[in-house]
């Protein structure tokens, strides 16, 4: 049996595919960025051989890959093809197609996430998925003696297998459990995966099929190499949007982004029961980025939700990401 779960917030839409209880895949949209198969406006900034930087009408800028006729300073209409991909140290721009304003109207957020949750399956019900960023978070999965470690890197994200016993099979474990992670958390582009060594090409063999077998269910393509005599085993997957982790951490390489922090504090704001106005206390580059004014719209969702007003407090010493105090709970 699959459900599909819905946990929206200002500015953060979440979505989880669950089956048989267990939750197999996790989906998010933010507000602040380009979606896939958004189209919008901008003119074209410059012109390179590798395509031409288009900025958009709120600023940002989107890369359309390939020649195009239109010159230095047009405007035009484009499509959203890939999103903006956040990896360790950089941000990949929106990647798009031009397109005819008349032959492509404009589609909002809103119709783009629940024509995403309609692609997954049946009607989403609300319910908190919160709970599953924290192996994602940790960096870490530990099945009985086998531990997964993972970590984003420049070139990819990369898997660290380590057991006691029998190689074999603390291999096996893993490849099963890392088929998993690569749809749960909708994980793209490159991945590497240091399995314990093995001896023998046939053992060898066997797990790379125990990945392609747990895989099975995963929709997103992907090709891998063999196993090779050191453990190595290279996947490479579709990447249309960025992953979970991707969005977590954004350019840093294991610690929750700014964004992560703002957006989760708006969450917990509009979650919030009790009394009073809502004081949110957080590092002083987070609170820039709640009190910026291209936050103002999710401020006021958040506000709007806890029935209650918002004041955002910066403090260099805040712990963790930052706290919402309510005056009266």
């Amino acid at each position: 049996m699959t459900d599909i779960w819905r946990d929206d917030a200002p500015g953060e839409r979440r979505a989880a595919v669950v089956e048989n209880g267990n939750i197999v895949e996790i989906h998010i949209q933010r507000d602040a960025l380009w979606a896939l198969g958004e189209c919008g406006a901008g003119r074209i900034d410059r012109k390179t051989p590798s395509g031409a930087y288009v900025v958009a009408d709120d600023g940002s800028t989107l890369l359309q890959r390939g020649k195009t006729n239109a010159l230095e300073g047009a405007r035009v209409m484009f499509e959203v093809t890939r999103e903006a991909i956040s990896e360790p140290g950089r941000t990949k721009p929106p990647e798009i197609v031009l397109r005819d304003s008349a032959r492509h109207p404009l589609i909002d957020k809103d119709a783009l996430w629940d024509a995403r949750l309609a692609s997954l399956g049946q009607s989403a019900i609300n319910a908190s998925i919160a709970e599953r960023f924290d192996v994602a978070i940790a960096g870490q999965s530990q099945l009985g003696d086998v531990t997964i470690s993972f970590q984003r890197t420049k070139a990819g994200l990369v898997f660290d297998i380590d057991g006691i016993g029998d190689p074999f099979a603390i291999n096996m474990v893993a490849a099963t459990e890392i088929a998993r992670l690569l749809r749960l958390y909708q994980v793209g582009a490159m991945v590497l995966i240091d399995f314990a060594s093995m001896v023998s090409k046939a053992q060898r063999t066997q797990i790379a099929e125990a990945f392609d077998a747990a895989s099975v269910l995963d929709l997103r393509s992907f090709e891998r190499t063999a196993i090779n005599g050191y453990g190595m085993m290279q996947v490479v997957r579709a990447r249309p949007r960025p992953s979970v982790l991707d969005q977590l951490f954004g350019t840093r390489i294991a610690a929750l982004s700014d964004e992560t922090q703002a957006y989760w504090l708006l969450r917990a704001v509009a979650q919030s029961s009790g009394f009073g106005a809502r004081t949110v206390t957080t590092r002083p580059e987070v609170a820039t980025l709640l009190q910026s004014e291209r936050w103002a719209t999710w401020r006021a969702q958040a506000v709007r939700l806890a029935g209650a007003d918002m004041q955002v407090v910066a403090d260099e010493k805040a712990a963790g990401y930052g706290h919402v105090h309510v005056a009266q709970s």
